[in-house]
């Protein structure tokens, strides 16, 4: 209230009134510069930020489809590893079926053998080389 009190009174006089335009004009001046400086600096800061969010969307925009041809690369390489397992596994079966057979094959030829080789044959009795009496 007693800012206005003053300016009441400074425009009272004519000498009063010339020195406070003066000084007032500055103020003023002065106070749309600061007004409008701080205008500046919020419209420079929106830009600002503006410009780093589109960056920031720009990067995202680019890194999920590399994130995702990784994470599909990386599945890939998993089925890969898991079916190459399995291609392993049932290789090392069929090959433990295989010898396995082999085995027991061999082993019924080695026993049919060792019979053949063991079993006597009755002899053949020779025609005619009895003697006469």
């Amino acid at each position: 209230m007693a800012k206005r009190r003053m300016r009441r009174m400074n425009g009272s006089t004519q000498n009063a009134r010339n020195t406070g335009s003066l000084t007032e004009g500055f103020v003023d001046q002065a106070r749309r510069a600061s007004v409008g400086m701080v205008n500046v600096a919020t419209e420079a800061a929106k830009a600002a930020l503006a410009a780093t969010q589109q960056v920031g969307r720009s990067m995202a925009d680019m890194a999920a489809p590399a994130a995702r041809r990784s994470m599909a690369a990386a599945a890939d390489a998993g089925r890969a590893t898991v079916q190459g397992a399995g291609d392993v596994s049932r290789s090392m079966s069929n090959a433990m079926v295989d010898a396995a057979d082999n085995t027991r094959e061999s082993a019924s030829n080695a026993t049919r053998a060792a019979r053949r080789a063991t079993t006597s044959r009755p002899r053949k009795k020779k025609r005619g080389s009895r003697r006469a009496a």
